[in-house]
C-alpha cells in the first residue's frame, strides 16, 4: 500500500496525535516538582500534596482502564488531555488547598489518558505493535524530560502568566475530538485491565511477582523522590539556574528513556534479573557519588544525572515485561498492580516522604533527605535476588509496557 494512500494517512495520523498528547501530558507530570521549587513552597506540604494526588490519581487507573475497554478511549484521552492542563493554572491561584485541587485534577487527568491512549496505540496494528507503542512511550520520556526546562522559562518569559500555554493543548483537544481515530484492525483477545480476584490469589501466590513488585515499588519510589527534589537539591549546591531550574532533571529523565530498548537487548542476551540487579547496583553507586561528591562542576554532574537516570529508569519497563511474562494469562492484572498498584505506593513514598525527611535536616537538606530514600536500593536488590535467573525478553517486550 503507498505511504499516502488514505488508510495509512489515517493510521499514522492516529500515531502522531497520540504521541504529541502524550508528550504534552507528561509535561503537564513534570510541572508541579519546579514549580514548588520555583515559589520555595514547603517541601513537606508539597510532598503531602505529591503524595495524596497521586495516591489518587494512579489507583484510578484500573477503573479507567476499564471504562476504556468498554469504547471510551477518546473520550477519556481528551478529558485526560483537558485535566492534565490544570498544571498550567497553579500560578495563577493562591492557597494550598486550590493547588492540591489542580495538582489532583493532573493525576486524575494522566489516570485517565495513559491507560486509554496506550491501550488504543497497542491495539493499531498486529504486526508493527512494539514499534506503535515504542514511538508512543518515546513522546511521554521527551515530555517529562523537557517539562521543567520548558515550564521555568514559559515562568519567567510570560512573568507568571502560563494560562497562556493553554491554548495550543485546547486546539490539540479539538482537533483529538473531531479527528477519526483509525480503529483497531481487531479486538483484544483479552481484556488487559480485568483484574479477578482469582488472578490477585494466582499473583499472591508467586513468590517471584510478589518480590518483583516490591523490588518495583522500592526503585519507582527513588526515581520519583528523585524527580520531586533533585531541584531543590542542585538549586541548594549553587549550580547555574537553567540546570537547577529543569537541566539537569531534563538529563536524568533522559537517561531513562534513551536506554529503554538496549535495556531489553541485554535482559535478552542475559537475563531480566540480571539486568535489574546490576541496575540497582549502578544506580547506588552513581547516587552516592552525586550525593557524596556535591562540589562536581557541571560538565560532570550533567553526565552523571544522565546515566543515574539510566540505572534506575529502566526497572520499571523490564518489571512490568517480566511480569507479563511470569504471568502471561492475567495480563490486565499485571497491569493494574505493577503499574496502577506500584506508582500509587511509589510516588506517595518517594514525593511525600521525601518532603518530609528534608525538614529534619538544615544543611543540604533534600540531598540527605534523598540519601534515606535511596537505601530503598537495599531491599529491592534482596527482592531482585529472589527472581529466577532464566527469565529472558526481547527489547520489544521491554517497551511494549513502559508507557
Amino acid at each position: 500500500m503507498p505511504f499516502f494512500a488514505p488508510k495509512k494517512i489515517h493510521l499514522y495520523g492516529t500515531v502522531g496525535f497520540l504521541w504529541l498528547s502524550h508528550l504534552l501530558v507528561d509535561t503537564m507530570i513534570g510541572i508541579w516538582p519546579i514549580y514548588k521549587t520555583i515559589v520555595q513552597m514547603d517541601l513537606a506540604v508539597a510532598g503531602f500534596i505529591t503524595a495524596a494526588c497521586a495516591f489518587i490519581g494512579e489507583g484510578m487507573q484500573i477503573f479507567f482502564g476499564m471504562l476504556s475497554d468498554k469504547g471510551y478511549r477518546k473520550l477519556l484521552i481528551c478529558s485526560g488531555l483537558l485535566c492534565t492542563a490544570a498544571s498550567l493554572f497553579f500560578p495563577h491561584v493562591e492557597g494550598h488547598f486550590l493547588l492540591f485541587l489542580l495538582y489532583l485534577l493532573t493525576c486524575l487527568g494522566s489516570g485517565a489518558f495513559h491507560p486509554a491512549a496506550a491501550s488504543h496505540t497497542g491495539m493499531l496494528t498486529d504486526k508493527r505493535k512494539s514499534l506503535f507503542v515504542a514511538i508512543f512511550a518515546s513522546g511521554g520520556a521527551i515530555g517529562l524530560a523537557a517539562s521543567q526546562l520548558v515550564f521555568s522559562s514559559c515562568y519567567h518569559a510570560f512573568e507568571g502568566n502560563t494560562a497562556y500555554l493553554f491554548m495550543p493543548l485546547a486546539l490539540l483537544i479539538c482537533l483529538i475530538a473531531f479527528f477519526p481515530f483509525a480503529a483497531p484492525p481487531t479486538l483484544a483477545a483479552n481484556n488487559k485491565h480485568s483484574v479477578n480476584w482469582e488472578g490477585v490469589r494466582k499473583f499472591l501466590s508467586s513468590r517471584e511477582l510478589v518480590s518483583l513488585y516490591f523490588c518495583q515499588v522500592c526503585i519507582s519510589s527513588i526515581f520519583w523522590g528523585i524527580i520531586f527534589l533533585l531541584p531543590d537539591t542542585l538549586a541548594a549546591r549553587g549550580y547555574t539556574e537553567w540546570i537547577s531550574m529543569g537541566g539537569g532533571h531534563f538529563f536524568f529523565v533522559l537517561g531513562g528513556a534513551l536506554m529503554m530498548i538496549p535495556s531489553g537487548y541485554l535482559a535478552d542476551k542475559y537475563s531480566a534479573q540480571a539486568v535489574i540487579l546490576t541496575a540497582i547496583m549502578c544506580g547506588a553507586f552513581l547516587f552516592y557519588l552525586f550525593y557524596f561528591t556535591p562540589l562536581l562542576p557541571p560538565f560532570f554532574v550533567l553526565p552523571l544525572l544522565f546515566f543515574m537516570g539510566a540505572a534506575f529508569g529502566i526497572i520499571n519497563p523490564l518489571s512490568v515485561s517480566l511480569g507479563h511474562r511470569l504471568m502471561p494469562s492475567h495480563p490486565g492484572l499485571i497491569s493494574a498492580i505493577m503499574m496502577g498498584l506500584a506508582f500509587c505506593l511509589s510516588e506517595s513514598i518517594g514525593p511525600g516522604g521525601g518532603g518530609l525527611l528534608a525538614g529534619y535536616f538544615e544543611e543540604d537538606a533534600t540531598a540527605k533527605a534523598l540519601a534515606v530514600i535511596a537505601l530503598l536500593c537495599l531491599p529491592a536488590f534482596l527482592n531482585a535476588l529472589m527472581l529466577s535467573s532464566d527469565q529472558k525478553m526481547s527489547p520489544e517486550q521491554a517497551i511494549e509496557y513502559a508507557s
